[in-house]
């Protein structure tokens, strides 16, 4: 953290003051440092977007909210130099496009096939001017990136914590923190609002179920952040070996993991390191047909209820990658599940269920985008679906006008 001294021996007497110490163990299953988190904050200052050289520059800095705001020397600070052996420390900057619906094309990236930009900024960034604890880091944007992009910072710092007596080295959730940028819109258009994080943390409270931090404390607590990654053209292909492709698509994901008790078919998604995670386990520790549990309501039409925004793309269930292997970048061949089809059968997902979707709701099931575009799958979901109709979603899930 910032101070009027800037030797070595002068910074760590005033970071054991803070109650940091230097030492520690290496971080492997160490619990994350929840007890840290009020003393760091994200913040995203501007975002200078040239248009002529495609240059992104992001101006941010990380301060300390229990002490006035001070900002951390995120290149001295022991937080977050903590690299080698344990790699505690981590801060990254995401850049993806567009809010209208998330695919991050052409972001090149080799080990996923619809990941944004990403900047370590702890090797990365340099600091505006020395002492100010601004700093700023570029990326360049393909050709590809059109509309409203985002900037995101994700990561966690380090923290010295008791592990049964000894000390130990833990990472800490930070709430990540996120801003949008014209990349050709001349008029920001922010991502479309569908859960209300604060629904979600009634249960992911810590007490039974683990507070909203994933990915080894990187990305916590803040849902317009994950979906930049979670988008419809992203899956587990990077990790997975055998087996057909499952999506991470938000909006299919989520629905799915939350039925893990009622679904015919269990969801498995390969993670880092080829994680094996089923989802067959979990239970719904209240109604799972009451969407008012996540979505945001609306009189009239709710998040949860269809239509669906035209902006709403398939969610891919094939990128034609070859497992272990290469991934394959191009979303034109991708093969998707049309969009309402893919939430709905994301919980109901038996055979007679899915029939119905392709019968009488006119869905695809592993079909391109171009033909969802051109219509020759167009979802009829809404006729009978939509709000006011006598299987309206609001009607069957027998949730009541809220009014909020």
């Amino acid at each position: 953290m910032r101070n009027s001294c800037r030797n070595v021996a002068c910074r760590l007497a005033s970071l054991a003051a803070a109650g940091i110490a230097a030492v520690g163990t290496a971080w492997g299953q160490v619990p994350p440092a929840w007890e840290a988190t009020p003393n760091f904050r994200y913040n995203i200052e501007s975002i200078d977007y040239n248009a002529n050289t495609r240059v992104a520059r992001v101006f941010f800095s990380v301060t300390n909210p229990s002490a006035g705001e001070v900002p951390w020397d995120i290149k001295a600070d022991w937080p977050f130099t903590q690299l080698l052996p344990s790699a505690v420390s981590r801060l990254s900057l995401d850049i993806g496009w567009n809010t209208r619906e998330y695919t991050n094309a052409g972001s090149g990236s080799p080990s996923a096939a619809a990941a944004p930009i990403s900047v370590d900024l702890l090797k990365n960034a340099t600091e505006v001017v020395p002492d100010s604890g601004i700093y700023v880091a570029s990326a360049t944007l393909p050709t590809q990136a059109k509309g409203t992009g985002v900037a995101a910072i994700e990561g966690h710092p380090a923290w010295t914590v008791d592990l049964g007596g000894l000390p130990a080295t833990a990472p800490v959730p930070v709430k990540n923190a996120y801003k949008y940028f014209g990349i050709t819109d001349s008029t920001i258009v922010p991502r479309r609002e569908i859960v209300d994080i604060n629904k979600c943390k009634v249960c992911h409270d810590g007490t039974d179920i683990p507070r909203l931090s994933l990915h080894g404390s990187n990305r916590s607590e803040e849902l317009r952040v994950c979906v930049i990654c979670h988008n419809p053209n992203q899956t587990d292909i990077p990790f997975r070996k055998t087996g057909a492709e499952e999506s991470v698509d938000f909006k299919r994901m989520v629905h799915g993991i939350h039925a893990g008790g009622m679904r015919r078919n269990p969801l498995v998604i390969i993670g880092r390191g080829s994680s094996v995670n089923d989802f067959s386990g979990v239970r719904f520790p209240a109604n799972l047909a009451n969407c008012l549990k996540c979505h945001i309501d609306r009189p009239g039409q709710g998040t949860y209820q269809i239509p669906l925004a035209s902006s709403v793309l398939g969610s891919v269930i094939n990128t034609k990658s070859t497992l272990g292997g290469a991934i394959d970048v191009n979303p034109a061949n991708d093969l998707k599940i049309t969009p309402v089809a893919s939430v709905c059968s994301s919980c109901h997902d038996s055979a007679k269920a899915i029939y119905h979707m392709k019968s009488k709701g006119k869905a695809g099931f592993g079909v391109l985008q171009s033909q969802i575009d051109s219509g020759t799958y167009r979802e009829r979901c809404v006729s009978c679906h939509g709000p006011g109709k006598d299987k309206d979603v609001r009607r069957v899930h027998e949730i009541e006008e809220s009014g909020r």
